[in-house]
């Protein structure tokens, strides 16, 4: 059963992720040609955090109106947290890259709708993790 809640959680993180990078890629990348690999160190960190938060989450809170504002809080916090972190981790100067590309990372992330797809894959993964419950319960 956990091994199945698990693959449920990375499933839905890893669609939650290619949405919002594909709908950066339509909003962005395309259209002022960033280098796309920032945006994929970006959107790899901030999905493997919300994959991480989501094992602690799904199993200490049952009710779906906390998971939605959990979620939300999570999703600005770790896109905010992520566009702090990321010079850091990439091993450049910090000051001209937090001036130019990540102002465009986070603002991206906001407008990509992470405050709003992780709820939904907090939720999808909460109900889903219900209605195996009571399948696996009737036979």
């Amino acid at each position: 059963m956990k091994t199945i809640n698990l693959f449920i959680i990375v499933l839905l993180n890893f669609i939650g992720g290619l949405l919002s990078y594909s709908w950066c890629y339509r909003l962005f990348i395309r259209k002022y040609s960033t280098p796309e690999w920032l945006y994929l160190i970006f959107y790899g960190m901030c999905y493997f955090s919300f994959i991480l938060i989501a094992f602690f989450i799904l199993n200490k809170v049952n009710r779906p109106v906390i998971l939605l504002v959990s979620g939300i809080l999570i999703a600005v916090l770790i896109s905010f947290i992520s566009w702090i972190v990321n010079p850091f981790i990439l091993f450049v100067n910090a000051r001209q890259y937090l001036e130019f590309d990540l102002y465009d990372l986070f603002m991206s992330s906001l407008m990509t709708l992470n405050f709003i797809i992780y709820p939904v894959i907090l939720l999808g993964c909460h109900y889903s993790f219900l209605w195996i419950e009571k399948t696996v319960k009737k036979t």
